[in-house]
């Protein structure tokens, strides 16, 4: 069996690569849960990805204007990688830093994000505490 040559791929050239890498940057397509259909979403309007308990597979979006949906076949790593600022705070929460805002010790309360008429609340686990705070610039400040 032969190998895809590069030629062959929608982004393979150099220069289609640099007329499509805005879009690339902006946008991605999420497939839905429960379906074939796909989202197009614009990745800064991101704030929180949680996995859900129900499906390890499934993940639910919260972004901007208190609007959700429900992902499903992403791993944090892949969505870490094609975001570039969402930041893992513990075993099933990525959260952008526009949505942070108060980092009480191991509790972080997000701005933004309602449920059920209140504001989010998440634990910062010890694992992902060091990575989350040198993102924000902290110098062991909670250590």
């Amino acid at each position: 069996m032969k190998g895809i040559s590069i030629k062959y791929l929608p982004f393979g050239t150099p220069e289609r690569s640099s007329k499509y890498s805005k879009f690339i940057e902006k946008y991605y397509l999420f497939n839905l849960s429960g379906g074939r259909k796909k989202i197009k979403v614009l990745l800064s309007d991101i704030l929180l990805i949680r996995a859900l308990k129900d499906g390890h597979q499934d993940k639910m979006l919260y972004m901007k204007g208190n609007t959700t949906c429900k992902i499903r076949g992403y791993r944090f790593n892949y969505l870490i990688k094609i975001s570039g600022f969402l930041i893992q705070v513990n075993k099933s929460d990525l959260v952008s830093p526009e949505a942070v805002d108060v980092i009480d010790e191991d509790n972080i309360t997000l701005n933004g994000i309602i449920e059920n008429g209140k504001p989010i609340y998440l634990s910062l686990s010890r694992t992902y505490k060091k990575s989350f705070l040198n993102f924000f610039h902290y110098k062991e400040a909670f250590s």
